[in-house]
């Protein structure tokens, strides 16, 4: 199966207060195989655990995945990130 459908996203995150982290995105999503288009925003919270972890969450008004193989449009609403590094 062959698809035509791309996601471009434009980030920002801005190191707020002390262990505090901002995330803002645009989103468009492209999937010409399915005649569609849409663009929409994702924000987002992040506190940090330690230097290694940070605990996250936010909102995403889009109605699509960033799973390209997802085109229900169900996927908006509250989200709960957790993040690490080494």
């Amino acid at each position: 199966y062959t698809s035509t459908a791309w996601l471009g996203i434009l980030r920002a995150d801005w190191h707020w207060v002390h262990e505090w982290d901002l995330l803002t995105e645009v989103r468009m999503l492209d999937a010409s195989t399915a005649s569609s288009s849409q663009t929409g925003a994702l924000v987002g919270v992040y506190r940090h655990l330690n230097k290694h972890v940070k605990l996250g969450g936010g909102y995403n008004f889009t109605h699509y995945s960033d799973d390209l193989i997802d085109l229900s449009y169900r996927s908006h609403g509250w989200f709960i990130n957790l993040i690490g590094t080494m």
